[in-house]
């Protein structure tokens, strides 16, 4: 299997960049297409991804580690100097000779002080012109896509007074940017804004727009088609195109990172290979106080990822927006009882506490934080990258890690294993269910127990069909609908997000869909363990000797006691 090698340069030593993308490969999720390579300088946790340290890229075989090829020295950090500079040279031409060499299919960057290198490299502009200089891409275009809408620069780093003598070549660099947006849009309507104010007014406030409109033309009669020149004060306000085209760099980024800040990804068109890049700087003022956020650098990297792959799809996944306000949105859960049960069952059979735990499906750790507190020894997993940092922010978390509870898990011999709220029911096809037990088997210490919960067809009948609540919040709205989808015995659960970013709302979606399964049909999944006992919580009788009928249409949550 071809896979890719998706390289990360961590910037400028003193900035914000080797903290970023420390918290964003940490829960980065891990799959066989992509292998990641860090160039230059980490600060690796003790739980999450696995990372190596290699010495060169021929050495990063497997796409189940991260893997670091380490170039730092002593700085100190939130201050740009020469040596700064000269690390984060050393790091992009490292990073360069891999590229040209072909060893690496994608590189994204995190942010460098231009200033810092040029006290040693004073002919270096930035990392556009760097790639471009080396691979002897003679034309190379800023762009940046985000949730709004997308740019393309016509210049790059240049005063304004030389913007309208690097218009010659504006014909190939139009007909570029149309390729390339082509190439990651399905038919994309394109505009491009005038260089002066009105779009020149005809020619009475400079000649730059009237020959645009000349090039724009002969570009139609060849059917690439670029709307434009449009006067810039008003277009954002009154125009809705998939790519607009600024003269500039402030011209078109201004509005863009006002209203996609965190959310858009730097690219750059017209390279052998390809290049994505957060969309802000070094930060210098509040590096190394861990308050850095990673939004953009991930942005960057699903953005790569997307670049490379030929489904060409970028999925929301579930818990990707409601992970923020999950934990205050489900205030009223009762984590407290749910985790005195799971520890009670466990002493009841075996006279003691588990030794270890693995809390599969964690969440933002709940359950996981209390056991810690319990003084119990816990991991705890997820898919949901937005969920572990909830998770990684809370006293007394668990070692927590990305991984699907579909896949196999690396350690083994747990003595408790537990799967909670609901977390069962999100398995929609019993070939999930049986990997999942298969998988928890493997794990667990011999006569290890599992205990898991389900959401029974009572539950969405009387609980969860037509349900519909509104959370207001001074920045966020949303709404959240249910339905019970009783000929499939599916939940399906959508949630309606709106954002305020500045002066808009951004609105999402999630969908969420849950299989509401019969306690007949668990007992039939389940006859690899054996079942010690069936409970709802708060009620001390075992139900195991119920009937599945009886079970399903009495409790609304069942949890379920196994023993491997």
């Amino acid at each position: 299997m071809n896979m890719n090698i998706i390289a990360i340069t961590t910037g400028d030593p003193a900035g914000i960049g080797p903290e970023i993308t420390t918290k964003m490969i940490r829960f980065l999720p891990l799959n066989d297409e992509n292998i990641y390579v860090v160039y230059g300088k980490l600060f690796p946790f003790a739980d999450g991804n696995n990372v190596i340290e290699i010495l060169k890229i021929s050495e990063a075989i497997s796409p189940h580690n991260i893997y670091w090829i380490k170039i730092d020295e002593d700085i100190e950090i939130g201050k740009p100097t020469k040596k700064s500079g000269k690390i984060s040279h050393k790091i992009l031409q490292k990073c360069s000779e891999d590229l040209m060499a072909k060893k690496i299919d994608a590189v994204v960057t995190c942010p460098i002080s231009k200033e810092a290198i040029q006290e040693t490299y004073p002919d270096f502009v930035g990392h556009t012109e760097f790639f471009a200089q080396i691979s002897k891409s003679e034309k190379v275009i800023m762009s940046f896509w985000g949730p709004h809408f997308n740019l393309a620069l016509l210049t790059t780093h240049l005063p304004i007074s030389q913007i309208s003598a690097n218009m010659q070549n504006i014909e190939a660099k139009l007909r570029l940017i149309y390729v390339e947006s082509h190439k990651i849009l399905s038919n994309p309507k394109i505009a491009i804004l005038g260089i002066n104010p009105h779009a020149g007014e005809n020619g009475k406030f400079g000649k730059d727009d009237v020959q645009m409109e000349q090039v724009l033309a002969k570009l139609k009669k060849e059917n690439i088609a670029i709307d434009g020149p449009f006067p810039a004060d008003t277009f954002f306000a009154t125009k809705q195109y998939d790519v607009v085209i600024s003269a500039y760099h402030d011209q078109g980024l201004i509005p863009f990172k006002m209203i996609s800040h965190e959310s858009g990804v730097n690219v750059t068109l017209g390279l052998p290979f390809v290049r994505t890049s957060v969309d802000h700087g070094t930060a210098f003022d509040i590096a190394g106080k861990g308050v850095a956020s990673e939004k953009s650098l991930v942005k960057a990297i699903k953005f790569a990822q997307f670049l490379l792959s030929s489904k060409k799809q970028i999925g929301a996944e579930n818990y990707s927006f409601l992970a923020e306000y999950y934990d205050e949105y489900m205030s009223e859960v009762p984590y407290d009882e749910w985790a005195e049960f799971v520890v009670q069952k466990y002493i009841e059979l075996r006279g003691q506490n588990p030794q270890n735990v693995l809390e599969l499906a964690c969440g933002t750790a709940e359950i996981s934080t209390r056991l810690v507190r319990k003084g119990l020894a816990v991991d705890a997993v997820d898919s949901s990258r937005e969920m572990l940092n909830i998770a990684a922010q809370k006293t007394d978390c668990p070692k927590l890690y990305n991984h699907k509870i579909t896949e196999k898990f690396t350690k083994k011999g747990y003595d408790l294993a537990l799967l909670i709220f609901d977390s069962f029911n999100y398995l929609t096809q019993k070939t999930e269910v049986q990997k999942m037990l298969e998988n928890v088997h493997e794990m667990l210490h011999p006569n290890g127990l599992f205990i898991f919960d389900i959401s029974t067809v009572q539950n969405c009948r009387e609980n969860i069909d037509g349900f519909i609540n509104i959370f207001d919040k001074k920045d966020v709205y949303f709404v959240h609908e249910s339905d019970f989808l009783e000929d499939e015995k599916i939940q399906e659960t959508h949630f309606t997000f709106f954002r305020k970013k500045g002066y808009q709302f951004t609105k999402k979606v999630e969908l969420h869909r849950q299989k509401i399964y019969d306690v007949s049909e668990i007992l039939e999944m389940t006859q690899k363990f054996k079942i010690k006992g069936i409970y709802s919580v708060g009620k001390p009788e075992n139900l195991i000797e119920k009937s599945s009928q009886y079970l399903d249409e009495n409790f609304g949550r069942l949890f379920f006691v196994l023993e491997k």
